[in-house]
């Protein structure tokens, strides 16, 4: 459950991701626009049992031979429903009050841009294009009697870029350790988005878009699929397609580690 952050703040979240590892892709970027000559480094990440997160690494170039225009970046995770309660204070206590679901919103979302998202696009153009995570954050149900929707599309924002799945920046140098759009000369730029641990396994949408005087002129979509490899991948494929079986291998591999654990401590 989320909260808002006037609210409480011990709330905790909860989502929920796909069932299927093929995620469909947000909407279609606009057709007026013309394909703006950008790529991933990679476009397919393999998870390990080590795993502590991962880079995209998203690089093109401004056709515009004078350079004009603003680029923006934006990499998506697959949709995911969410819940928020908020804290209501009944005879002095504390309690949560209804659930508001989100039947979709983004698991992960980073936006990166040479300068601030609203000197660039307006906010129409911003909740058009899907630039704001709560432009895609789409409620399921009805919020409370005087309650804003938009305050808890505000609280999800919120709570999620504290976990690190939501992230904004401005241009500032690429570094290991946070990422960032880097403008080069002759139009050049790339951008760099930190995945954390904690993102899900799952297929993401690298988009690129370039804005002139707050009109958007080209845009170009890359996939990038981050995926178990190894034992990793076995396990997680025995216990989504055959749950059944995998709670059988579990309890057995309990029992078997407990009878030997008992024979090492008897001997003992």
């Amino acid at each position: 459950m989320l909260a808002h952050p006037a609210l409480a703040q011990d709330a905790t979240t909860t989502a929920t991701a796909p069932a299927t590892e093929e995620i469909p892709a947000p909407a279609p970027l606009p057709q007026s626009a013309s394909e703006l000559p950008a790529a991933v480094a990679e476009d397919r990440i393999t998870v390990s049992s080590d795993y502590r997160g991962s880079t995209i690494f998203v690089f093109g170039v401004n056709p515009d031979r004078h350079g004009r225009g603003d680029v923006v970046v934006v990499v998506r995770g697959p949709g995911q429903t969410a819940s928020l309660m908020r804290k209501t204070r009944v005879l002095g206590v504390w309690v949560n009050g209804p659930p508001v679901r989100f039947s979709s919103a983004p698991s992960f979302f980073a936006v990166l841009s040479n300068r601030p998202l609203r000197q660039i696009a307006s906010a129409e153009s911003i909740w058009r294009f899907g630039l704001d995570p709560a432009a895609t954050a789409q409620l399921e149900t009805a919020t409370p009697r005087g309650a804003d929707p938009s305050d808890y599309k505000a609280a999800l924002v919120r709570l999620r870029r504290e976990q690190g799945l939501y992230q904004v920046y401005s241009t500032r140098p690429i570094s290991d350790d946070a990422g960032g759009l880097t403008m080069y000369q002759g139009g050049l730029f790339g951008a760099v988005v930190r995945l954390p641990a904690n993102a899900p396994i799952a297929r993401y949408w690298a988009d690129t878009y370039l804005f002139r005087d707050g009109r958007l002129i080209s845009s170009q979509r890359k996939a990038v699929d981050v995926s178990r490899v190894g034992v990793e991948r076995n396990i997680h494929d025995l216990a989504t397609r055959a749950s059944l079986l995998y709670g059988i291998v579990t309890v057995m591999l309990a029992l078997f580690a407990g009878w030997i654990a008992s024979i090492l401590f008897r001997r003992a």
